[in-house]
């Protein structure tokens, strides 16, 4: 015969068991969420902080664009952002360190965002850059904000 009360016992203790244990993983995880970010040294001089770099395939609405493959870096902008002129500089600079691996893999277009901190808080700007049939590269700069961390 099985005891009610036995049961109900086990299965409340169980219960804030495994409460006590989400909560404890929450609570010594802790908000502290470390930024991995590469240096690299630029011709300039200047060291930035690279927190991204990686092929991004040309999809949108799922509908496969190969126009659109492209190399997308972040990096952490050394400049204040209320220069326009030096950020758009820096860039430029930045985005040398892409701009050879996307010619040899035929790509057209290249992504390159400057944030203020590694933190990737704020606003940011994006760098969408293009290559005419030339072969020269020109951007358009855009503002953006990470909403999810304000």
């Amino acid at each position: 015969m099985i005891d009610i009360k036995s049961v109900a016992l086990g299965v409340t203790l169980s219960v804030l068991l495994a409460g006590g244990m989400v909560v404890a993983l929450f609570f010594f995880s802790g908000p502290q969420v470390r930024s991995i970010s590469h240096k690299v040294v630029l011709p300039s001089g200047k060291t930035v902080e690279i927190t991204m770099c990686n092929f991004a395939w040309g999809v949108e609405h799922a509908e496969r664009d190969v126009q659109k493959d492209s190399f997308v870096l972040e990096y952490v902008s050394t400049v204040p952002h209320t220069d326009l002129a030096a950020v758009d500089r820096e860039t430029l600079e930045v985005f040398e360190l892409i701009r050879p691996v996307s010619e040899l893999w035929g790509l057209d277009v290249a992504n390159v965002s400057a944030f203020p901190t590694v933190d990737r808080r704020g606003k940011y700007f994006i760098y969408l850059f293009s290559q005419d049939s030339g072969g020269n590269w020109t951007f358009q700069r855009k503002e953006a904000k990470v909403f999810i961390n304000d």
